[in-house]
């Protein structure tokens, strides 16, 4: 494992909560925000067949009846999961339990409707599941190429449902890009305490091994 893991994962985290908080502060500030309403009219779909059923479907990707299976999936293939799976289900449980928290302080209804919207749960909880396998890929003992794959394969995910989120008139962009930026802060918190717990436990087995070498038992 790299030394640079748990602080690279610790800068993410604290950035992308650091961002989440600016946006939440803009949003009560000033309630839509500047380019919100461009955006959304330029992702916007009016299209139908195809179209429509791929956005149904893309949607299903924030929900329970997916990212449950595929976490289960997930601690099935990876022995990496596996080795701290309560950690993962806290981050991917977690994640949802904020963000209606941050619902309520905020207050923003969505595009059509009273509903809150910000940050979008479905986009939450895509993003939380994106970055833990992101995160549990980079240390699976798989090739190189493997690896990029199925990591791009999970950010390809999560921004697939937050654009159907948007196409679908449920969240006004940044209720997304809140989202998003909740769930790589809880994914990135969970990573944080993984890998710094896994570094410091290497960091004392050498130090043991280097102390074991040194000893020299006296001569009787």
């Amino acid at each position: 494992m790299n030394r640079s893991d748990s602080a690279r994962w610790r800068a993410v985290c604290l950035i992308s909560l650091g961002l989440l908080l600016g946006f939440g502060l803009a949003i009560v500030a000033t309630g839509v925000l500047p380019g919100d309403r461009f955006l959304r009219g330029e992702l916007l779909v009016n299209g139908t067949g195809g179209v429509t059923g791929l956005i149904r479907w893309v949607n299903y990707g924030g929900r329970a009846q997916v990212l449950v299976p595929g976490t289960i999936l997930l601690f099935v293939l990876s022995p990496v999961a596996r080795r701290h799976w309560w950690l993962w289900c806290a981050a991917l449980i977690g994640a949802p339990l904020f963000q209606n928290v941050l619902k309520s302080v905020v207050g923003r209804s969505r595009p059509d409707g009273s509903s809150l919207g910000f940050p979008s749960g479905h986009a939450t909880a895509a993003a939380t599941f994106a970055v833990v396998v992101i995160d549990i890929a980079s240390r699976e003992r798989l090739g190189r190429g493997q690896r990029l794959a199925l990591q791009a394969l999970a950010a390809c995910f999560m921004l697939a449902v937050g654009w159907a989120r948007i196409v679908r008139s449920a969240h006004w962009p940044s209720d997304v890009l809140g989202g998003f930026l909740l769930g790589i802060c809880c994914a990135a918190a969970a990573a944080w305490w993984e890998t710094s717990r896994s570094e410091a436990g290497a960091s004392d087995t050498v130090f043991g091994a280097m102390g074991d070498a040194r000893f020299v038992p006296p001569p009787r």
